[in-house]
C-alpha cells in the first residue's frame, strides 16, 4: 500500500481551494496596481493644477466677502422678527405651564367652593 495515498488524495481534494486563493491573491494585485496608477495620476494633475486653484480662490474672495455682507444684512434685517416670535413661543408656553399646573386642582377648588356655600354664614336681612 502507498504511504503517500491519502495525503495525496487530501491534497487534490483542496485543489480547488488553492486556485482560489491564486486568483484572489491575483485580483489583489490588479486592483493595487490600478490603485497606483490611478493615485500617480491623482498626483499629477493635483500638482498641475494647483496654481489655478489658488488662482481661482483668490478670484472667489470679493465674492464671499458680498455674500458674507448680503447674509449679515438678511440677519441683521430677521432679528427682531425672530425676537418676536421667540418672545411669543415664550408667552405661550408659561400659559401652558400654568394651565398644566392648575387643571388638576379644578376639581378640589369645586369641591372647596361647594363646601364653602354649604357653611358660610348667610347676612342678616332687616324685616
Amino acid at each position: 500500500m502507498n504511504r503517500r495515498g491519502p495525503a495525496l488524495v487530501f491534497l487534490f481534494e483542496m485543489i480547488e481551494l488553492i486556485v482560489l486563493a491564486g486568483l484572489l491573491v491575483a485580483g489583489l494585485a490588479v486592483a493595487s496596481l490600478l490603485g497606483l496608477v490611478f493615485l500617480i495620476v491623482k498626483i499629477v494633475l493635483w500638482t498641475v493644477l494647483f496654481p489655478i486653484r489658488i488662482l481661482l480662490k483668490a478670484l472667489m474672495i470679493p465674492v464671499w466677502f458680498t455674500l458674507g455682507a448680503v447674509g449679515l444684512a438678511a440677519g441683521a434685517a430677521a432679528l427682531p422678527i425672530l425676537l418676536l416670535v421667540v418672545a411669543a413661543v415664550v408667552v405661550v408656553g408659561a400659559i401652558a405651564a400654568i394651565l398644566a399646573l392648575l387643571i388638576p386642582a379644578v376639581p378640589f377648588i369645586l369641591l372647596g367652593l361647594m363646601v364653602w356655600a354649604i357653611v358660610r354664614k348667610r347676612p342678616a336681612t332687616a324685616s
